[in-house]
């Protein structure tokens, strides 16, 4: 590629990256298409908020229940063809569900049980995503990487659920289930394609509960990886549960119906991408703790805004702000992890993350749930943002060493040091 590009953007120096940055893109196009469709499919034959937030609370269970068990498998077995596996489980699961819908046999509890094994491939595979990132591009450009897989995220965040609204506004809501399979098929062929090298270190003969159970220690053992982790649970549990509202708010609320629950989620990805591209040249190492704390007090405020808002150009606009500031919080705690992290633990860590980022999420869906249904799902969005605002008020405060961090002083061999 061109010096230029790769002197803004070095992690595209790699080809596996670019490879799997591409089956990435494809593969989340499709998933938000997916998710899309099942929340409009939900909310159809449920109209009940309550229920769409359960629904959601079953596809991020899996997170919570099994991402531990899946960190400590990544540091053990062949990851490409657990990937592998794992796209192809969910292909299947999306194709059931688009036959089910196309036959007129679809009922509630069936999207539930799919949400719920759709969730368990994802937190299957997450820990081996994040685990095999820092093996195709070098350690300065970690940062880089994780905000382009961002930047990649965030436009499928655009085109996923314009194209799925504009297909069930044209009376094709199965399209959504459909381009799933697709995206995942072909990111299990790019995925088998990669050269993914052996996990550094000899395989480990302990059992798959040992390596748990280290993995834990070593976070316990690590002050600021384990503050970090603790804080990638505040917005898992008072802060995502937006989107499981926005077709409530697309149809109840802001009365824009299914095309604009497409512009809603667009806002978001639009903001996000004019956030990640910035991280991404700006700060190619990864950012601070400084913008981290920034990204997510900023979060909270725009949550709030948009739960009490009823003026489209106000949600669009706060939207856009959100996503920036989202990206901001994720890339930035993300890359401290990875660059703080030892790369034998670098799998259990990624899945503790993802207890706290998402694991939790159930919980806030429940929650936001039953205060929803009791009153209304303003008041839940709104109390959520608070709750976050003052998280962050209380982490910022009470951590000196959390104020200063930054990854250009974190030293290589301080992390290759370190011990569990």
């Amino acid at each position: 590629m061109g010096g230029r590009v790769i002197r803004h953007l070095p992690a595209l120096a790699s080809p596996a990256y670019r490879n799997l940055l591409f089956g990435y893109t494809v593969a989340t196009i499709g998933g938000l298409m997916y998710s899309t469709s099942q929340g409009w499919l939900v909310l159809t034959l449920t109209n009940s908020p309550g229920l769409l937030a359960l629904t959601t609370a079953a596809q991020n269970a899996p997170m919570l229940l099994i991402s531990l068990l899946a960190g400590a498998l990544a540091d053990q077995v062949d990851r490409r063809r657990l990937l592998v596996l794992t796209y192809l489980a969910g292909a299947l699961l999306a194709v059931v569900l688009a036959v089910l819908t196309m036959t007129n046999a679809v009922v509630y509890w069936e999207i539930v049980v799919l949400a719920f094994l759709g969730g368990a491939t994802q937190a299957v595979s997450y820990p081996s995503q994040q685990s095999i990132l820092p093996t195709m591009v070098h350690r300065s450009a970690i940062g880089n990487a994780i905000a382009l897989n961002s930047v990649s995220y965030n436009i499928a965040r655009i085109l996923g659920p314009a194209l799925a609204g504009l297909a069930i506004a044209a009376g094709g809501l199965v399209v959504g289930f459909w381009a799933n399979a697709a995206g995942y098929l072909v990111v299990a062929a790019i995925m088998w394609r990669l050269p993914i090298p052996p996990r550094p270190g000899a395989r480990t003969q302990a059992s798959l509960w040992s390596n748990l159970l280290a993995g834990i220690g070593y976070v316990r053992s690590q002050p600021m990886i384990a503050l970090l982790v603790l804080l990638a649970g505040v917005p898992g549990l008072f802060v995502l549960n937006i989107f499981t509202f926005f077709p409530v708010y697309a149809r109840d609320i802001l009365e824009i119906g299914a095309p604009g629950l497409g512009l809603l989620l667009g806002a978001v990805g639009a903001g996000a991408i004019l956030g990640a591209g910035s991280y991404a040249v700006v700060l190619p190492g990864g950012g601070s703790a400084r913008l981290m704390m920034g990204g997510l007090g900023l979060v909270a405020i725009t949550l709030a805004i948009f739960a009490v808002s009823r003026s489209l150009p106000v949600s669009i606009v706060v939207l856009v702000i959100y996503g920036a500031a989202q990206v901001g919080f994720y890339s930035t705690i993300q890359s401290l992890l990875q660059v703080l992290s030892v790369p034998r633990m670098r799998g259990r860590v990624m899945s503790l993350y993802m207890v706290m980022a998402l694991g939790v999420a159930p919980l806030g869906n429940v929650l936001s749930g039953l205060i929803a249904e009791q009153l209304g799902v303003q008041v839940a969005l709104a109390g959520g943002g608070v709750i976050t605002l003052a998280a962050v008020a209380w982490a910022w405060f009470g951590s000196p060493e959390l104020r200063v961090l930054h990854p250009s002083r974190i030293r290589a061999h301080d992390a290759a040091t370190s011990t569990p």
